[in-house]
């Protein structure tokens, strides 16, 4: 009696593992990628609104709102809608306030690392980090991860809904002038449309300071405004 249980819990295990494999081969990880440019190229057909604000060691010091589209050569246009600035004094680590020129530039330093990151949502490169990608899945979500997409050493993970395929969230982390930075994006469909990345935080360090830019964009519009 032993003897069965023991090989109908092995012939379990067998086709468990079985139908696993099945399910990882029925993934094409070609059309996915397709898709996925497919779905970054549409983004581009829309104007909307993005809010930005930019954190200094968790402190919130300035949002800026804006209207965005893409112009011809896939470049992004802002027109700035409002701005506001907190009053509060910063402080680096040393304890020493920080001078309005250097809280400018650590602010620049971060907006040209989410710069660089986004560029991991352009058409291109978010196809290929679909296509060079190792698949895991879980119970209702795939995970996609991918290495070396744009720079030698990042990684980027990529989180789908089983079901639609869709993009649920990503995560994006490499190195700039050798400090480490990540991009976290969650991710929120247009209705009868492509999916668009709904909030991103963006972090990096700039002299010991810990600097983040949470972008929350919304109104999509076809076309322009």
């Amino acid at each position: 009696m032993i003897r069965w249980k023991w090989l109908a819990a092995f012939a379990a295990i067998v086709i468990v593992a079985a139908m696993a494999a099945v399910a990882q081969e029925s993934l094409d990880l070609g059309a996915m990628a397709a898709q996925m440019r497919r779905n970054q190229e549409d983004i581009r057909k829309y104007s909307w609104q993005t809010k930005m604000t930019f954190f200094v060691d968790g402190e919130q010091q300035r949002v800026d709102v804006f209207t965005v589209r893409y112009v011809m050569g896939g470049m992004v246009e802002k027109m700035q809608i409002s701005s506001e600035q907190a009053k509060g004094q910063v402080r680096g680590p040393d304890g020493k306030k920080l001078k309005k020129k250097e809280l400018e530039a650590a602010r620049e330093f971060v907006l040209e690392v989410k710069g660089q990151l986004d560029g991991y949502l352009n058409p291109l490169f978010a196809e290929k980090a679909v296509a060079t990608s190792k698949v895991l899945k879980g119970e209702d979500t795939i995970l996609l991860v991918s290495r070396n997409v744009m720079t030698s050493g990042d990684v980027v993970e990529i989180t789908l809904d089983q079901s639609t395929k869709k993009p649920i969230s990503a995560t994006i982390k490499t190195e700039v002038e050798g400090s480490p930075v990540a991009l976290d994006v969650t991710f929120d469909s247009i209705e009868y449309g492509p999916n668009y990345p709904l909030k991103s935080t963006t972090t990096s360090q700039w002299r010991g300071i810990d600097l983040a830019i949470l972008t929350e964009n919304s109104n999509y519009v076809y076309g322009s405004r």
